[in-house]
């Protein structure tokens, strides 16, 4: 009988926090509680299994007592049993320590042949507990499925896409895999489920009852702390008008025209900080590819990791694993490196988490850096969710800004809950510190340099993965990419008239961005969302049409040079992050600015 087990999570419904605008914190006061809204389609996907292959579904969590409704709403899917692993000695775990409790509660409950996770955890954003619990358990980690095309007895074939590929992967089981949300489309609930589920029975587990080592486990046995939380700071400084106001179109149209040829907007000039402290070991960056050729993430987190290099009084260096990647080594030094690692793998070219991981751990493990970044991509994150348990370190997710303090250590800020608040988290004695980075935050330097590289052959490799077919997926991202983008809100009021959006974009030789609601009700295409949960752009300029400011889409719009924006609520919270902002009808200024353009 084929056993999966489905690994969900329970999170304050994002939809109702609010910011209090008194103190600026998030109220969590009689906010519901739901299944982290990815885990649905983990729960989706092993009950189509259920139904196609005969089995059994189980789901478990680890939380407070009240996660046990998440569980029957589980169950109410089509779950079949549901255990919640709850103990006061677990509160305040981070995803090393939820991971490893996981592994212990598996071998409690006697493993099973297929783990499902959903692709992410919306309120910290990290997309590691799937791979870590793999590797805490020894068995392979198939990241982004969106596919299953076969089960048998000793192993499965699936899909797995990343944002440049995607491959057709057979893999022998047991085997965790993360689902993503285009993989399937969650059912809901019939009353007869709804009735079972609530008269079902959740079993519970303590730590002693999974024989979980107490050092492990909870705020204690975690690598990292959270150090500080405190709501998005304010970046800009608005200038604001009303477009009633004598000569106010005439000021808006100089500041767009201003904006395009600000000198500001075409700096990139590094200035080198003074050092805070020297500390004994290097930063790392570590340089994404795609067989060979350079992820344009990884010049802008070697960006940021030149500048932590310096406040800590150390080399920053690139590290590479592959066979032919002589061109990533080559412009790794114009991007600011003093030296590359390579770690040379013979006959491995793409990426291969057995692979990769042993590699990059040995390499870890031999020159032990300070701090390692990853760029946020796909293939990254999965790699250093392995990597950090393989090493025996902390992993801080999503990074979108950095500090150093006096003693040296690196504080790593990361927007929650969609943008509504930040924490600032430190891995306070565990090396590396390692970190996942937003793309989309940081521009690239170029610095012209040489250095050394520092080539490793790492033998004995092993993979359990069998690739059966790879293709590249021809997608740019127009959104990261534009110099100007024309973001559009609920303001628009109907489908047809983004065409004014459009024209206003054509106008400025840029593209049109939307909101999440705009995105999700259909009007545009999803690839082309503004925001924590869409695109993280930097351009230029963005201007903000009928856009009232949710957190997320100020998360994503932070790194643009100027936000211009208009709207006819002189309360919207997109004034308060704007350059520039005009209060008037979206309907009467844009047609004016694209005659006066």
């Amino acid at each position: 009988m084929l056993r999966v087990l489905v690994s969900i999570k329970q999170v304050p419904d994002a939809d109702d926090l609010r910011v209090d605008p008194v103190t600026n914190t998030l109220v969590r006061e009689g906010v519901p509680a739901v299944i982290n809204p990815p885990d649905l389609h983990a729960i989706e996907e092993a009950v189509r299994i259920k139904e196609r292959y005969g089995g059994r579904v189980t789901v478990i969590t680890m939380g407070p007592p009240q996660g046990e409704q998440a569980l029957k709403d589980a169950l109410a899917l089509g779950a079949d049993d549901a255990f919640l692993i709850t103990d006061r000695a677990m509160a305040g775990a981070d995803t090393w320590a939820t991971s490893y409790t996981l592994f212990k509660a598996i071998q409690k409950l006697g493993g099973a042949d297929l783990y499902l996770f959903g692709r992410r955890a919306v309120d910290g954003e990290t997309e590691q507990v799937g791979p870590q619990t793999a590797k805490w358990l020894g068995i392979p980690i198939l990241g982004y499925v969106k596919e299953i095309k076969e089960i048998n007895e000793r192993s499965l074939v699936a899909v797995r896409a990343t944002e440049t590929e995607e491959e057709i992967v057979e893999v022998p089981t047991p085997v965790v895999m993360t689902v993503l949300e285009s993989a399937n489309k969650p059912r809901e609930p019939d009353i007869g489920s709804l009735i079972r589920a609530k008269t079902s029975k959740v079993i519970k587990l303590s730590k002693d009852d999974i024989q979980a080592e107490q050092n492990k486990i909870g705020l204690a046995g975690s690598p990292t702390k959270v150090i500080k939380v405190h709501p998005p700071p304010k970046t800009r400084n608005p200038e604001i008008r009303n477009w009633k106001d004598p000569g106010s179109l005439d000021w808006l149209v100089e500041k767009i025209r201003d904006s395009l040829r600000s000198e500001e907007a075409l700096s990139g000039g590094y200035v080198k900080p003074s050092p805070k402290v020297k500390v004994r070991g290097e930063v790392w960056v570590y340089l994404d590819h795609v067989g060979g050729k350079a992820n344009p993430a990884s010049w802008e987190i070697m960006a940021e990791g030149r500048r932590l290099a310096d406040l800590m009084g150390t080399n920053l260096s690139g590290v590479v694993i592959g066979e032919h990647v002589d061109s990533v080594k080559e412009e790794a030094f114009k991007h600011g490196a003093d030296k590359v690692y390579h770690g040379l793998t013979k006959g491995f070219n793409h990426y291969d988490n057995d692979v990769f991981t042993q590699a990059l751990s040995r390499l870890i493990k031999k020159y032990q850096p300070e701090a390692v970044l990853f760029p946020g991509t796909r293939n990254s994150r999965e790699l250093a969710s392995t990597t950090a348990i393989s090493v025996n370190t902390g992993l801080i997710a999503d990074c979108t800004s950095f500090e150093v303090d006096e003693k040296g250590v690196l504080n790593s800020t990361r927007p929650d809950f969609g943008g509504k608040e930040m924490s600032t988290i430190i891995c306070p004695t565990s090396r590396p510190v390692m970190v996942t980075v937003r793309p989309g935050v940081f521009r690239p330097l170029l610095i012209e340099g040489k250095g050394e590289t520092i080539r490793e052959e790492v033998e004995d490799l092993f993979t359990r993965f069998k690739v059966l077919e790879r293709k590249s997926l021809e997608r740019r991202n127009v959104l990261a990419e534009a110099e100007v983008v024309v973001g559009v809100g609920r303001g628009i009021r109907d489908k047809s008239n983004i065409r004014m959006a459009e024209e206003l974009a054509t106008k400025l030789g840029g593209v049109v961005g939307v909101t999440k609601p705009l995105a999700d009700a259909g009007w545009y295409p999803k690839d082309r969302q503004v925001g924590q949960t869409g695109t993280t752009i930097r351009p230029r300029l963005y201007i903000a049409l009928g856009v009232s400011g949710a957190v997320q889409h100020l998360v994503g719009i932070s790194g643009a040079k100027r936000v211009i924006s208009i709207n006819l609520d002189p309360d919207a919270q997109i004034f308060n992050n704007s350059d520039y902002g005009l209060i008037g009808d979206i309907f009467e200024v844009v047609p004016e600015l694209i005659r006066r353009l």
